[in-house]
């Protein structure tokens, strides 16, 4: 299994989900190999095998579209259907 996870190095809770992951998958003996992406981006993305499981989510703000970060809860439960269902 392949885990890929793009995140911005100056975000501290996106370096906190990146911690989050490592651990995820060290405490859980997963058999994966993580591709870690360093960018400056807004939001953090995670796949497995390709398949993007934290897709934008946008809330209304004062009429503009603001991106919400995706919590950790949301992501490890993503991964653990994802684990589940190999």
């Amino acid at each position: 299994m392949e885990i890929g996870l793009t995140y911005s190095s100056k975000d501290p809770r996106q370096i906190q989900t990146r911690d989050f992951v490592r651990k995820f998958i060290k405490d859980r003996g997963i058999l994966a190999h993580l591709v870690e992406n360093e960018q400056p981006v807004k939001v953090l993305t995670i796949s497995i095998n390709g398949c993007c499981i934290s897709d934008n989510v946008y809330i209304a703000a004062a009429g503009k579209r603001k991106v919400q970060f995706p919590t950790i809860d949301n992501i490890a439960r993503a991964l653990e259907r994802n684990i589940w269902s190999l």
